[in-house]
């Protein structure tokens, strides 16, 4: 069965994935999600006003929504940046299926070459893909990365993606006050990322999804917005029970 494509709220497409039983991206808008759910809780654009270049890590290129939104939002507000980084992609969909999702123009252009040369390298971008299983192919990163993306299919439909070793995978290769963000507010991964020695925040909502979660490594200013503390609590309880139980068993 093929991915078929859907239109979304906001007028961009996604596809439906059979084997996972999941969209890509929300329903209500896949580039307003990937706007509001990566490019800004990551501040991606305020980070290219003050160094003039961006680093990140697009952690399921899947459509590459997320990664055209951004090349997009950031050469719309702060032209001129150069912006690098690297996908990883378990499996890359065919090109024809992927460039209804790269909008139009040079962008476009400069997507599908991406994506047929699994690179791309230009005044203004540089971009690796990286394909096959992501936990065999952290060992090829080798950038201290501004944000992170983390947007596998679901933990329950895609644990093997939301576990303390690539949560502690994704801390190696994230830069000093750098900032992860998903869409997932699961309890597990929000522990899983505190016991790989992110601190976590409360994501933004979008769409009819609840809040997801933001992670930074180390303290970043403005702070990022807290979990309720009653929420947060429970987390420490569950984690340090969890530490408690691992110390036992060894």
């Amino acid at each position: 069965m093929g991915r078929k494509e859907v239109l979304t709220e906001d007028g961009s497409l996604t596809r439906f994935h059979p084997e996972y039983n999941e969209h890509y991206h929300s329903l209500s808008g896949a580039r307003d999600e990937a706007l509001h759910r990566f490019v800004i809780p990551c501040r991606l654009i305020e980070f290219a006003r003050t160094h003039g270049r961006i680093r990140f890590l697009d952690v399921g290129f899947g459509l590459g929504v997320n990664v055209a939104v951004t090349l997009h939002e950031i050469q719309r507000q702060v032209p001129g940046t150069r912006c690098e980084w690297t996908s990883l992609e378990k499996e890359l969909l065919p090109l024809d299926e992927l460039q209804p999702h790269f909008g139009s123009g040079d962008l476009a252009q400069i997507l599908s070459s991406f994506v047929v040369d699994q690179s791309v390298d230009t005044e203004l971008y540089s971009g690796r893909l990286l394909v096959g299983d992501a936990r065999d192919r952290f060992k090829d990163l080798d950038s201290s990365f501004d944000a992170i993306y983390l947007d596998p299919f679901s933990p329950g439909k895609n644990p093997e993606m939301w576990s303390v070793e690539v949560m502690r995978a994704l801390w190696e290769v994230c830069g000093k006050g750098g900032i992860l963000s998903t869409y997932s507010s699961a309890a597990t991964v929000r522990i899983a990322l505190m016991e790989a020695g992110w601190e976590i925040g409360l994501g933004p909502r979008v769409g009819r999804k609840s809040s997801g979660t933001v992670a930074s490594r180390g303290s970043v200013t403005p702070s990022l917005e807290p979990l309720e503390e009653k929420q947060y609590r429970s987390l420490v309880r569950r984690l340090s029970s969890q530490s408690e139980m691992g110390r036992c068993e060894t």
